[in-house]
């Protein structure tokens, strides 16, 4: 019930929103630089899929996100024992490694491009490289509060060694590292825009530096909504297999 009364709300707002934006836009300020008018932008929405041919950019962008989070995930799960025993057994050295997280992410991005250029297998592996790197910073952040009862639970059950790490201690944090697979999703989608951006390479990134180019008002909004509407989709996606897999009832 309190779900339900959630959405409702969320359209309510949803809603309000779009009526003010339209009053507001359409006959109050017509000509702006702030928000197209909202007839501009629906017929933008339409024709953008034809003069930026943004089906194949959609198609190359979420490709690559997609298929990378899977990837480092599942490379992730199978390496993240060997990596808890490294944060055990070196807390010193891996605590040091924080130090990039001082980096804007971007530039890394950037020198990226600057190695490889418009190259689709650079850009899906710089994804992999940087997905795998979000997981492995929770798993640190989360397997230093372990609950000392699991090792003690398992140790007197006879489980040691990598059984102990794959079978227990991952297996209890997982579902936080699982939760926060939300953030790094929407983080990817930023990282893989820019990269796109700076090599002009196909996909969103690409498609969104062509409108710039272009002085395309509308289309840059266009494009924004359906940037937005893919990721609300990976969003939902991301919560039912949540659900399935470490919340189910």
């Amino acid at each position: 019930m309190p779900n339900n009364q959630s959405i409702i709300s969320k359209v309510k707002l949803a809603v309000v929103l779009l009526f003010v934006y339209v009053v507001l836009f359409e006959f109050v300020l017509p000509v702006n630089k702030i928000l197209p008018k909202p007839d501009l932008l629906f017929e933008s929405l339409i024709a953008v899929w034809k003069d930026y041919n943004l089906l194949q950019s959609a198609a190359a962008t979420t490709t690559i996100i997609y298929l990378s989070l899977a990837l480092a995930y599942f490379i992730f799960v199978k390496a993240a024992p060997l990596l808890m025993k490294f944060f055990a057994a070196y807390n010193e050295s891996a605590e040091s490694l924080k130090i990039f997280r001082y980096f804007p992410a971007f530039f890394f991005a950037i020198l990226f491009s600057f190695w490889f250029g418009d190259s689709f297998l650079a850009e899906f592996l710089f994804a992999v490289i940087v997905s795998f790197l979000m997981f492995s910073f929770s798993l640190y952040r989360y397997s230093g509060g372990i609950n000392e009862s699991y090792k003690l639970t398992a140790k007197n059950l006879g489980v040691a060694g990598n059984s102990l790490y794959s079978k227990v201690l991952f297996k209890s944090i997982q579902p936080k590292i699982f939760d926060d697979m939300r953030r790094t999703h929407y983080y990817i989608w930023v990282l893989i825009m820019i990269y796109e951006f700076i090599s002009n390479a196909e996909g969103f990134g690409g498609v969104y530096r062509q409108a710039l180019n272009y002085n395309d008002f509308s289309a840059l909004f266009s494009i924004a909504v359906i940037i937005s509407l893919l990721i609300l989709l990976g969003d939902l996606v991301y919560k039912i297999i949540r659900e399935k897999i470490y919340f189910w009832q």
